[in-house]
């Protein structure tokens, strides 16, 4: 895509350009998928940009610096050296700096205040800014950012850090949140033979969220039969706390064109707190009776890090085709946390309060949880002629985890803020576990290129080893301890329990075969069809391992299953594109298959006072298929353009509920139009789009549901004389076929105001004023479906605030650099403009 043919307004970063461009959908958590394959990784003239988030490119790069944007298929390195797949493919997008920019220092500062626009809300703010130093090939690159209004400008890496723990980062992406980030990014060519690229990032995030939730869940009695019904309502407010550090390298030396060395080292530290309270009721579906209800507070904090690497070699031999290569990658992870909980329960019969049967818990919990994992792999190719090629390739990787669970009955003691506190070791609740997965792949690969197209075919052999040990701490008078504690951090660490009493040592022993099949066949250079098709060994994880029962939330106990095998994941999928840069035209297609043996899946019983209770199993039967559809193309006005996105999809899910395999099928569908309309003046657009999903209960088919989620959306940016924009987006939401209390509709619109205040060599200055959400009617609600129950969910939001920002943007070049002049200015266009000049017919039109 040529950048220049999107107009965005002054200041745009690479997003707004991004929601711009034909097959490119952007999320509102700053997720980027192209013809819907979730973009990883964001690249700046081939090199890597931050890794592991393609948000901070996405979110600070400025739109002025770009020339053009690809997006591509990028292989892994280790497929580039042996010219066969290895199922590591990224979808990446790649930014090509303007020839002028690549030598010499660019970048931008903005500063914001504002306010909530409610009476008595809270002052807003966000500070951000990118140093970007480049000699041609070598570039330096320096980003920091600010802000309350829930803008990461980075992922929050302890999101998924600290995912395992229990009770942790519960806030999710909803809410409301406070963030700062801090990144430096480098790319250095030593010489031709010798280059070095990495990042170093930190992020921190202060969250909070008020939940709520109803949930409905149809089963059967398994005693007479009979068809019930139990529907949950929970509302929880949350806090979440994370500190993350990252350190990426990637270190590349060539010492000659026949041999090939890369090194990629990596390290990892996250700091994280969640605190939560949260009141629950569950009620009968039929008759309306509450069986239960209560409070629960939770507290849990934790810290873990993280540091491993890998190494390639390739040898290319000197007759053509021939490499040997062999790939070795080594990581440890060790992660620790505490949490303390309780949580209340009064129990009701018939709709009647019963005193006598209500329980509580007071509970500490640690978690001690170490990984270490191993991957080796080789691989020799041989030409066997008429561009023919053949490949061996063997891989062993092997994973060891240790956990740690000690589980404490608490009894309050004391007053005021630190109390003495007695802790009794519960051991039916501790346990420690050691797993072990030892997983091969044997391979043989047949390759056929040709101009046109390519195709490999091949066989793999997968036998898997696993064992898994369970180990009960030895009871003793040593399991009562006295210790001192602030109820706001828990810093005294009491003591680990490794365990004396061996429970049970599993072990599993399977053997997976599948071919391997990839066609590409190139009908020009921008337009391609794609049939892959992969199997996928899959491990269970820890937690659905353990064999003790976890308490941290009452009306939900989950007991793991030490018996699980290994899953096996099979997955077919056939793509076509075509882009004709010249008129914009695109259209694609993907049509994806996914077939599951051994998954595993959840088995429920629920008693008679309402609470789950969870285990899992290895379950056949689970699968889904997808086709996502889209194109965009310009009117006979070439102003004009229209585009459309669809996406078909149908689930089939099984699970246990109360001993009886229930399936759960969902379809969906999502069609969006969209019409756009640009000229010098003004740019306008519409969409319309429609959200269409039916839930059916194959034990209860008169419980199924179906909802219909409605947008139209408008938005317009008027370039004015006198250096000032306009810029109004509004959209109109609808939700219909939810729970009581969750069908609303919204209207969201946002208005801003921009004056460039001056344009210089070295730099340009802007203000702007914008306002979001003037209507104050954001809403955030969505729906989850499982086999056994439908859930909806609102969450709290960032709702009406007004911002006013100062952007300078500066850029120092050396003497006699080839720096255009018009990189930095406004275009003729926009000078016209400027000077109260009329639309843009007196100029060729550049819009493609």
């Amino acid at each position: 895509y040529n950048a220049a043919s999107y107009k965005t307004e002054e200041n745009a970063v690479v997003e707004d350009l991004l929601k711009k461009l034909p097959g490119v959908e952007v999320d509102s958590e700053g997720k980027i998928t192209v013809g819907g394959k979730e973009i990883k990784k964001i690249l700046v003239d081939g090199k890597e940009f931050f890794s592991d988030d393609p948000k901070v490119a996405s979110k600070n790069l400025p739109v002025n610096m770009i020339e053009k944007l690809q997006v591509l298929d990028q292989k892994s390195d280790m497929a580039k050296l042996t010219g066969f797949e290895d199922g590591e493919e990224q979808t990446v997008i790649n930014l090509t700096i303007k020839p002028g920019m690549k030598k010499g220092t660019v970048g931008n500062v903005a500063a914001g205040i504002g306010h909530d626009v409610e009476s008595g809300g809270d002052l807003r703010y966000e500070i951000t800014g990118m140093v970007n130093q480049m000699n041609n090939s070598d570039r330096y690159t320096l980003m920091f950012s600010g802000n309350n209004t829930n803008n990461m400008g980075a992922s929050d890496l302890g999101g998924s850090r600290f995912g395992g723990m229990r009770g942790m980062r519960r806030g999710g992406s909803a809410g409301i949140n406070t963030s700062e980030m801090l990144a430096f990014n480098l790319n250095k060519d030593f010489s031709k033979k010798l280059t070095l690229n990495g990042d170093i990032n930190y992020n921190g995030s202060d969250r909070d969220v008020k939940r709520v939730t109803n949930r409905t869940t149809n089963y059967m009695n398994r005693r007479d039969g009979s068809m019930q019904s139990l529907i949950e309502r929970t509302a929880s407010s949350v806090n979440d706390v994370s500190d993350n550090l990252g350190i990426n390298m990637r270190l590349e030396w060539k010492p000659n064109e026949n041999n090939t060395f890369i090194f990629r080292p990596n390290f990892s530290y996250n700091k994280s707190s969640s605190r939560e309270n949260q009141d629950f009721l569950s009620m009968n579906g039929l008759n309306g009776d509450t069986i239960s209800k209560g409070p629960s507070h939770s507290y849990n904090e934790g810290s873990g890090y993280g540091f491993g690497g890998t190494f390639e070699y390739a040898h290319q031999f000197n007759k053509a085709g021939r490499v040997f290569s062999v790939s070795l990658t080594g990581n440890y992870r060790d992660s620790y946390s505490q949490e303390t909980y309780s949580w209340e329960r009064l129990n009701y019969e018939d709709g009647i309060y019963m005193s006598d049967r209500d329980t509580s818990v007071v509970q500490r919990s640690e978690n001690d949880d170490d990984t270490k994992s191993f991957r080796f792999y080789t691989s020799y190719v041989e030409p066997l002629g008429r561009n023919y090629f053949l490949q061996f390739a063997y891989r062993i990787s092997r994973s060891d985890t240790k956990s740690i669970n000690s589980t404490y009955d608490l009894e309050m003691g004391g007053t005021g803020a630190i109390g003495r506190d007695t802790a009794t070791l519960n051991p039916s609740q501790s346990r420690s576990t050691i797993r072990r997965s030892i997983e091969q792949r044997f391979s043989l690969n047949f390759k056929s290129m040709r101009e046109k197209y390519n195709y490999t075919i091949g066989l793999n052999i997968d036998p898997t080893v696993s064992t898994n040990k369970t180990v009960q701490p030895y009871i003793s008078d040593q399991t009562t301890v006295i210790t001192e504690f602030l109820p706001e951090s828990f810093h005294d660490r009491l003591p680990n329990i490794s365990g004396d009493s061996l429970i049970s040592n599993i072990e599993r022993n399977v053997v997976n075969f599948s071919p391997n099949i990839n066609f590409n066949y190139n009908f020009g250079e921008r337009t391609n069809l794609r049939v892959d098709y992969s199997g996928t060994t899959t491990q269970p994880t820890a937690n659905q391992l353990r064999d003790y029962t976890d308490y941290s939330n009452p009306q939900n106990l989950v007991t793991g299953n030490p018996n699980l095998d290994p899953g096996y994941q099979n997955e077919l999928s056939v793509r076509f594109d075509k882009f004709i840069p010249a008129t914009q035209l695109f259209y694609n297609f993907r049509l994806r298959g996914n077939l599951s043996m051994n998954d595993v899946g959840s088995k429920v019983f629920i008693d008679s006072t309402g609470v789950r209770n969870t285990t899992y199993a290895n379950i056949n039967g689970n699968w889904d298929i997808n086709f996502l559809g889209m194109f965009n193309t310009p009117l006979k006005n070439k102003k004009f353009s229209i585009s459309n996105f669809l996406n078909l999809s149908y689930r089939n899910q099984r699970g246990y509920t109360n001993d009886v395999l229930n399936t759960m099928r969902t379809f969906s569908l999502r069609d969006r139009v969209r019409l756009n309309y640009r000229s010098d003046l003004f740019d306008v657009g519409t969409s319309v789009s429609l959200t269409y999903s039916n839930s059916i209960n194959e034990i209860q088919p008169d419980k199924n549901q179906r909802t219909y989620d409605m947008d139209v959306m408008g938005y317009t940016t008027w370039y004015l004389p006198h250096k000032f924009s306009i810029g109004t987006d509004i959209t109109w939401g609808g939700k219909r076929g939810y729970s009581d209390g969750f069908n609303k509709d919204e209207t969201i619109w946002n208005a801003s105001v921009t004056k460039q205040l001056f344009s210089k060599k070295v730099g340009t200055g802007s203000l702007r004023l914008k306002i979001y959400d003037i209507l104050q009617d954001r809403k955030s609600i969505s729906r989850s479906v499982g086999t056994d129950y439908i859930q909806d969910t609102e969450s709290n939001i960032l709702q009406s605030f007004f911002m006013c920002s100062f952007i300078y943007r500066f850029n120092i070049f050396p003497s006699g650099s080839s720096a255009k002049k018009e990189d930095f200015e406004p275009s003729r266009e926009q000078r016209y403009r400027e000077r109260g000049g009329g639309g843009g017919g007196r100029y060729r039109d550049r819009s493609f």
